[in-house]
């Protein structure tokens, strides 16, 4: 939030102590119209960096949490049609199971964007430089840390989700015909190749985002392993994520509302 300081009532006020003009009968003269009172908006490196770098950061988290909170009501929908199909294995195709998928992978692109983008936001020097201020630039690597923290969780939950996605994609067009294969191998010129856009946020001269110093390791999720999952598994881990994301943005939201106040006064 930005101060607002009423930077011309001291000149006003010192205007009260000077004497007064007379008239040559003694009558003091008229008075005019006062002048216009002149605002100036003032603000600190905290509250610029929280405004300008912090927001659209935080913006970026909430959004993927409500991303990433569509994913267990799909999981549980996929084991479900799966199932009903009569099988017992997560490696079917029904027609329910294949929409259930489709919906999952349209969560993948936008958390992934915002993700890269919010870690980009927080590692852009206009946040990390020196405020010259000691106890500011505490408090900004602080949440800084924090929001990375969040980021970390929120992106072993889109592991598992994207994971989870390609997988099962994969395995259906193995064995959905060879057709489909010599298609991909095909050596004819013309093929399209699917190319990725291009971040806005991102430097086109840099390698990529640095690592997150916080990434978390999927295979750490307690009742996880790598290899194969039954569903009801994924959905514990994509909980016990949810529930450590809540923690670190719990601790995040008290650190930045702590910050904000100092920009109300």
């Amino acid at each position: 939030m930005q101060r607002h300081v009423l930077l011309s009532a001291c000149v006003l006020a010192c205007a009260g102590f000077l004497p007064t003009p007379a008239l040559s009968d003694g009558a003091t003269a008229p008075t005019g119209t006062p002048p216009p009172q002149i605002y100036h908006i003032v603000t600190t490196a905290l509250c610029s960096r929280l405004h300008g770098t912090v927001r659209p950061a935080v913006a970026m988290v909430l959004q993927n949490d409500q991303k990433i909170a569509k994913s267990p009501p799909l999981f549980a929908r996929y084991r479900r049609a799966m199932l009903e199909s009569g099988s017992d294995s997560i490696n079917t195709s029904t027609p329910e199971t294949d929409m259930t998928l489709q919906q999952m992978s349209y969560l993948v692109s936008p958390t992934a964007r915002n993700l890269i983008s919010a870690q980009t936001l927080l590692d852009d020097p206009k946040l990390t430089s020196s405020t010259g201020n000691s106890a500011d630039d505490a408090t900004l690597a602080l949440i800084r840390k924090q929001l990375l923290e969040t980021i970390a969780f929120q992106s072993a939950a889109l592991d598992i989700i994207n994971g989870f996605v390609q997988t099962q994609q994969l395995g259906e067009l193995q064995h959905i015909g060879t057709d489909y294969i010599a298609a991909i191998q095909t050596s004819d010129s013309t093929a399209q190749i699917a190319q990725e856009h291009p971040n806005q946020f991102q430097d086109p001269n840099a390698p990529g985002i640095p690592e997150n110093p916080y990434a978390f390791d999927v295979a750490q999720i307690p009742g996880l392993a790598v290899g194969y999952n039954p569903i009801t598994r994924l959905l514990e881990g994509l909980q016990w994520l949810k529930t450590e994301t809540s923690k670190r943005e719990d601790a995040a939201g008290k650190t930045i509302g702590d910050a904000l106040s100092q920009c109300g006064k």
